[in-house]
């Protein structure tokens, strides 16, 4: 008499493709993972870059972007801990919200990614 079921042979095959399958997949997940946080990281930055004309003009001051004004407490623009921002060629904007040109440096452990702001509206250009 036969019973319904599986033999103990059938589950270890089973369990095996399924440890090879998510061993395949697994990396590839992380990683993706990892570049969306990358990704959101860097597009924060962008929108506080582009956000600084209406701040400047709710506020009615210039605000300046240089190195000392980033390590300042509150800084203009913030980016989350592990990550560095700099500014190379300090910008400002004025008070009526026009933008100069300038540049920032944003980095973590996988390199440094270079912003340009161009004038007169503090458009951001991620560069290679």
């Amino acid at each position: 008499m036969r019973h319904a079921g599986f033999t103990l042979l059938e589950m270890i095959v089973v369990l095996a493709l399924l440890g090879l399958v998510t061993a395949m997949v697994v990396p590839s997940m992380l990683h993706g993972i990892d570049s969306w946080r990358r990704q959101a990281a860097m597009d924060a930055v962008l929108d506080q870059i582009r956000a600084l004309p209406g701040v400047a003009r709710a506020n009615g001051k210039t605000i300046v972007i240089d190195d000392k004004t980033l390590a300042s407490k509150p800084p203009p623009l913030t980016i989350e801990d592990g990550w560095t921002l700099t500014a190379p060629t300090a910008m400002t904007v004025a008070g009526s919200g026009v933008c100069s040109a300038g540049e920032l440096a944003v980095g973590n452990t996988y390199g440094v990614r270079n912003i340009k702001v161009t004038a007169p509206f503090c458009d951001p250009v991620i560069t290679p």
